[in-house]
């Protein structure tokens, strides 16, 4: 279990057993945008993509809310993040600003789609 941005999620990034989706969002030029993935898509990313599109300006991505100063992605360049739980991503094409959009694909692992045997847990007796 981790908990992030306020959120609890039981999922493992690495888990055969999971049922993972991909998603694609286009994400307008010039623009600030946050995705959470818990909200828009119920559950969290596990493997994630960011593309600048744009050949001239680069643009700045923050996911999870993990760093102080959001980091710079150059144009025409991409970043992955894979075997993660992430919960969000913001991303910021205003600096330059932006002619292009901003491509995120991501697989995202929903809350109830699990596959294999169903194992009940074992509880702590008290007596």
């Amino acid at each position: 279990m981790v908990v992030l941005n306020g959120r609890e999620f039981r999922t493992e990034p690495n888990s055969t057993r999971i049922i993972t989706t991909p998603v694609g969002i286009t994400l307008q030029a010039n623009t600030r945008q946050v995705v959470d993935f818990a909200n828009r898509f119920n559950g969290p990313a596990t493997s994630l993509i960011i593309d600048n599109t744009d050949g001239a300006q680069a643009i700045t991505y923050n996911v999870n809310g993990q760093f102080l100063t959001p980091l710079n992605l150059g144009a025409s360049s991409f970043r992955t993040f894979d075997n993660m739980i992430i919960s969000r991503v913001e991303i910021d094409s205003t600096g330059g600003p932006s002619t292009q959009p901003v491509q995120i694909t991501a697989q995202v692992a929903g809350r109830s789609y699990e596959i294999g045997p169903n194992i009940a847990t074992q509880r702590e007796s008290l007596t």
